[in-house]
């Protein structure tokens, strides 16, 4: 029976994942979580894009206001936010599918790839806070005299000094580190490893993230 529990997911994956094993393999939740954050990425996308692109135009005598986003480019920022979302899915799963090859373990790429799909459940809730915050911020900041500003070092920079800023980037690191610890067991069962070498796999990429997420956010506030 394919079913979904989320508690036992986030609070006890080992469990969660060894009765997925039982199971042929199914893609239909994976896809969802993945689908959900698509789309929460590409609303909050086309959002800033929306309020920075009215402010940076209401000043000047256009026959094109910027609210009139052309389908075009909503189009095209909806399937780099599909394409963003989707690729790192199957780009992560190559990567411990690769890694853990290291440590001759067993199990297919497709259990592998449909397990990782799994840990991505926290970064629902992190795009959904990102999204809640960043309609906080536009809503709040006069957009109309920092639009140019935008244009030149990012909507990251220009709202680094609200705390909601630092409480969303401290969110997003909490989430990435939850999805680290929920992928240890979705590789220790995909592909049959010892909890030590399951760890390594996925510690090394996660890490790297984190550091690079940590990284990021310091350059954003201005701390680097």
């Amino acid at each position: 029976m394919d079913d979904f529990n989320l508690n036992k997911l986030l609070f006890d994956p080992n469990s969660f994942f060894k009765e997925k094993l039982m199971n042929e393999i199914s893609f239909k939740y994976p896809l969802l979580i993945i689908l959900l954050i698509a789309v929460l990425s590409v609303i909050s996308t086309i959002l800033t894009m929306k309020n920075l692109l009215d402010s940076f135009f209401s000043g000047m005598d256009s026959s094109m206001p910027a609210s009139a986003m052309s389908t075009t480019v909503i189009g095209s920022i909806a399937i780099g936010g599909f394409i963003g979302s989707f690729l790192p899915w199957v780009i992560l799963a190559g990567i411990f599918y690769s890694i853990s090859y290291v440590f001759k373990s067993n199990g297919s790429f497709k259990r592998t790839l449909e397990f990782t799909g799994y840990g991505f459940v926290p970064q629902v809730f992190s795009s959904l806070v990102s999204l809640v915050v960043t309609y906080i911020m536009l809503s709040s900041t006069d957009l109309s005299s920092q639009g140019s500003m935008f244009m030149g070092q990012g909507v990251e920079q220009m709202f680094s000094n609200n705390p909601l800023f630092y409480a969303s980037q401290i969110i997003g690191i909490l989430c990435l580190l939850l999805s680290g610890y929920i992928w240890i067991f979705a590789v220790l069962h995909a592909r049959d490893m010892s909890y030590k070498n399951a760890a390594i796999t996925v510690c090394i990429p996660v890490g790297l993230a984190v550091v690079f997420h940590i990284l990021t956010f310091l350059f954003a506030s201005g701390s680097l």
